[in-house]
């Protein structure tokens, strides 16, 4: 990778999709993007995750509109598209004390396919914070439940 990108390695590992629609949206394309053929892998890396996928019709463009997605909900995080030899190569760059979330992050391919609240257990396990009362409202559940 030639770029570099100056992130703070002490950022806050947030995330502001909100909860419903916009993160179900977010989710079911980043489905669709795995589901597909065109997924060719996907590896952790020192700086971030590296996502690999055929350069098809289109395959580009959508890559594009979700890593434009993904940085708009997760400002922590850097994207970087390229293009060479027939495939698309989606770069997601993360701070140092991202490290854990990058580690589950990688994984997304395998976890998509689960239940949302399920995978934004393992988000949250990983230290990001969510800045829309979700996290907290779960651990006021947890809490009730566990002195029940």
């Amino acid at each position: 990778m030639t770029e570099t990108y100056e992130i703070p390695p002490d950022a806050p590992i947030v995330c502001t999709i909100r909860p419903g629609d916009d993160e179900q949206a977010m989710m079911e394309t980043y489905r669709a993007l795995f589901a597909e053929e065109v997924f060719v892998t996907g590896e952790r890396t020192d700086w971030g995750v590296r996502w690999t996928f055929q350069a098809k019709e289109g395959v580009e463009e959508r890559v594009r509109a979700q890593a434009a997605s993904e940085q708009r909900c997760c400002a922590f995080l850097r994207m970087a598209i390229t293009v060479t030899d027939g495939t698309v190569v989606w770069d997601v760059l993360g701070p140092a004390n991202a490290r854990v979330f990058l580690d589950e992050y990688v994984q997304l391919p395998q976890t998509a396919f689960g239940g949302i609240d399920a995978l934004r257990d393992r988000t949250i396990a990983t230290g990001m914070f969510l800045d829309d009362q979700r996290q907290d409202q779960r651990q006021d559940q947890r809490q009730s439940e566990a002195t029940a």
